[in-house]
């Protein structure tokens, strides 16, 4: 039976098994400095990580945080053994829930090549923000 829990405290164990989960993933990526350090440091503030297991088993993952008007939705990740199983959805539900909990919009990034993602974001009725360019600078 797959369970939903929030997390607000970041053990190293569950740390290392959501690289594991991003890496499989492949929404791992160095240049995001997402380092046991920052991740805590977002949970200690306005972070949550919502976890989906399975007795000890983590099957997916989504990392939640705000700025006190809207909820980000980002590092949404579901173990590729465990997909098409509504897990995503679970995590979705949970996610639009503390954003209503809020009383906050939610937004989120997805990759452009991503069609499954697209497709569940799409269910829960996310447009595509147009008109506007996503931009980063991730080092000076």
């Amino acid at each position: 039976m797959v369970t939903l829990e929030r997390v607000k405290e970041l053990s190293k164990e569950l740390y290392d098994k959501l690289l594991v989960l991003w890496q499989n993933t492949g929404i791992s990526n160095p240049a995001r400095k997402d380092s046991f350090e920052a991740v805590q440091f977002s949970l200690q503030h306005t972070g949550t990580i919502i976890i989906a297991s399975d007795d000890e088993e983590l099957l997916g993952a989504v990392w939640v945080n705000h700025d006190y008007r809207r909820l980000y939705i980002h590092h949404m990740a579901v173990n590729p053994q465990k997909q098409n199983q509504g897990i995503g959805t679970m995590l979705m539900v949970e996610s639009v829930k503390i954003a209503g909990e809020y009383g906050y919009q939610a937004k989120l990034e997805v990759h452009v090549d991503n069609y499954a993602a697209w497709h569940l974001y799409e269910k829960f009725g996310f447009t595509e923000l147009s008109g506007y360019r996503t931009l980063i600078l991730r080092d000076k």
